[in-house]
């Protein structure tokens, strides 16, 4: 399994659920990356969608911020995996990613940060 770094929006805002390890989520995420044209100028790519799995105090946090900001800008990091499967429209292909780091990306947004209990910063997220 592949390790990645990416950073791109929210499609919607991720509810968070409960199982028997703790919180989680589930979050979709669009990156779209810019291609530089022969004469200099970018354009945007096609957009590529993640599902990335976010467990632990980061869901919780993912989450709350989503519902207070909506669909924002988020850095992610973990283990990636891609599926193919064949469905009713073709053969498709799913971008899976175990998030073990989920930030806010501070560009084109702002944000207000407040520091957790020691306890949380150190929980081992699972989903």
């Amino acid at each position: 399994m592949s390790y990645i770094t990416r950073t791109g929006n929210l499609t919607e805002a991720p509810t968070l659920r409960t199982g028997e390890s703790g919180p989680y989520t589930y979050a979709r995420v669009a990156v779209s990356d810019r291609i530089r044209q022969e004469d200099g100028s970018y354009v945007d790519g096609p957009a590529v969608f993640y599902d990335v799995a976010v467990g632990g105090s980061q869901a919780t946090n993912l989450v709350e911020a989503a519902e207070r900001s909506g669909n924002i800008r988020i850095t992610f990091s973990g283990r990636y995996r891609v599926t193919e499967y064949k469905g009713e429209q073709g053969t498709r292909i799913q971008h899976e990613v175990r998030a073990d780091e989920v930030s806010v990306s501070l560009r084109g947004q702002s944000v207000a940060v407040e520091r957790s209990a020691r306890a949380d910063e150190r929980e081992t997220d699972t989903y």
